[in-house]
């Protein structure tokens, strides 16, 4: 398997006012592969959106970064030593998740496309526009969004002008980070099948940072779910669906209402941990409602069966399996 990401052991941390370091990932080792769907799930501050940024190249200067992380076979990442050099703009792209912030007010959609393809592509203002519109129409949006400001455009039209712009330096790699937060539920589900379609038609690596386990389903095949900074549970999206192991997976699913289904929701309570030093028990400990005297000491990612494509941080995985939360 030829691959797009792969990550070694990487922790990430950023020091408080009181000289204190605060580790958001805490240790992730990741394989992505080129092409591929990869959605990675959790609550907030469970990490996944700093491992995105941290793939993307985008964490700021201030971060505290080891491990190793190579994309596309180039070494980004190297216990703090960092080079994106020719990657970030190029070979990943972001899609950010307030496209109404993220957009300059002072430029036209045709001024945003023009000054990112010079940068990243050398080219001129004609060659851009041409571009531009190319990218514009594989998103459902034409001409006539060229000459208009951010303002003019609703927000569903500017999530796909940010999505227009992410896929037209031709990157192999699109980062989309809670891409339809901005969005009501009457675009969301428009907003996933073009990511969708974008990721099968232009043989893209899609990576999704959400919350909503079933917002991944639509369009990854892949999912990793992050807890607390470290990976809990990672397997194609319908072993985790339809066969979750984690206590927290289970959770997230309960979680979340699903148009047609009538069941009770059941939120998770409490909240994680403030990492100042590596926990050495279960990052669910306080909050599982399964947590036995084992949990205390923190497990390791075990297959589940023998095909170990689905994998599970868990002492209990096995004989959790068949219990009602």
């Amino acid at each position: 398997m030829v691959l797009a990401v792969k990550a070694e052991g990487v922790k990430i941390g950023y020091i408080d006012e009181e000289d204190r370091v605060q580790w958001a990932v805490r240790g992730v080792d990741l394989e992505i592969g080129s092409g591929d769907s990869f959605c990675i799930v959790g609550e907030s501050g469970s990490g996944k959106t700093t491992l995105a940024n941290a793939i993307a190249g985008i964490l700021p200067p201030h971060a505290i970064i080891q491990g190793r992380l190579i994309i596309d076979g180039k070494l980004v990442l190297d216990n703090g030593r960092l080079d994106f050099n020719g990657v970030r703009g190029r070979i990943v792209s972001y899609i950010p998740q307030n496209p109404g912030t993220s957009l300059n007010p002072f430029m036209t959609v045709e001024e945003h496309f023009y000054y990112i393809l010079r940068d990243t592509k050398s080219l001129s203002r004609r060659e851009a526009r041409r571009i531009a519109l190319e990218s514009l129409m594989k998103v459902g949006l034409d001409q006539s969004v060229l000459e208009m400001y951010p303002h003019e455009l609703s927000g569903g039209m500017q999530q796909r002008v940010t999505i227009a712009i992410a896929i037209a330096s031709r990157p192999k790699i699109i980062i989309a980070d809670e891409p339809t937060s901005s969005v009501d539920a009457n675009l969301r589900a428009g907003i996933l099948k073009l990511l969708n379609r974008l990721n099968r038609e232009l043989g893209l690596t899609l990576i999704m940072v959400t919350h909503d386990i079933y917002s991944a389903a639509a369009v990854c095949n892949k999912v990793a779910v992050m807890l607390v900074g470290k990976i809990v549970e990672m397997g194609e999206v319908k072993a985790l669906l339809y066969d979750p192991r984690h206590p927290y997976t289970r959770i997230l699913l309960n979680c979340v209402p699903v148009l047609g289904v009538k069941k009770p929701l059941k939120p998770l309570v409490g909240e994680p941990p403030r990492l100042y030093s590596d926990i050495k028990h279960c990052p669910f400990l306080d909050r599982c409602p399964f947590a036995v005297e084992t949990c205390k000491v923190e497990p390791l990612l075990e297959p589940v069966d023998e095909k170990r494509d689905h994998v599970v941080r868990c002492w209990r995985f096995k004989e959790l399996k068949s219990v009602e939360l």
